[in-house]
């Protein structure tokens, strides 16, 4: 094997690999498992002590649908789909008996505290976690109800900013005309959020 020599590269790959383990739930050993990549490897990997290939960090993203492009884009924030988190799921069933192994303890659990980042958590919570953007929604209804079942009180605008990031990849945003309180249909435009 040879030497890491772009060091800067390695440390943001690592820096990468970080992020799909905190998004996933997924500890270094479940990762290297499915992504087919060893688990030495994986680890050396992560702890910058050899060079990976593209190929390699290929081999990683596949079957978590992240393209390369995105991967190796490090000025932006790598999320994961819908789609992977019901790879990460199907994981998870078909893999019980070494869940401890595979698996964070606390990769799936609800955020706890308070202030800006809890704020941003809850929703990333909600949207990866949850099935509430099953059903469209406008920001009006999701203010009550992130209120009233989260414990998560925000202005409209601060909710309109939080979903923003997350608007094309995991939901969707779509106009509508507002119906009036006598079922009439306003001139004014609302949007409705749900799963992409």
């Amino acid at each position: 094997m040879g030497k890491v020599i772009n060091y800067t590269l390695a440390e943001k790959i690592s820096e990468r690999m970080d992020t799909i383990l905190k998004e996933s739930g997924l500890t270094l050993i479940g990762l290297a498992v499915l992504s087919k990549v060893g688990k030495s490897a994986i680890s050396s990997y992560h702890s910058k002590s050899i060079p990976i290939s593209v190929e390699t960090v290929n081999k990683i993203c596949e079957p978590l649908f992240i393209k390369l492009k995105d991967f190796f884009d490090f000025e932006t924030n790598l999320i994961l789909s819908t789609k992977a988190l019901l790879v990460i799921e199907n994981f998870k069933t078909l893999n019980v008996v070494n869940l401890p192994i595979y698996f964070k303890s606390t990769g799936c659990s609800k955020p706890v505290g308070s202030g800006i980042k809890w704020e941003r958590e809850m929703i990333k919570y909600i949207i990866l976690r949850t099935d509430y953007f099953t059903t469209a929604r406008s920001i009006a209804e999701m203010t009550l109800d992130f209120s009233k079942d989260y414990g998560l009180t925000l202005k409209s605008g601060r909710l309109y900013n939080l979903l923003k990031k997350y608007i094309g990849n995991e939901l969707k945003k779509e106009p509508v005309l507002r119906i009036n309180n006598d079922s009439s249909k306003s001139k004014r435009t609302i949007f409705l959020y749900s799963r992409a």
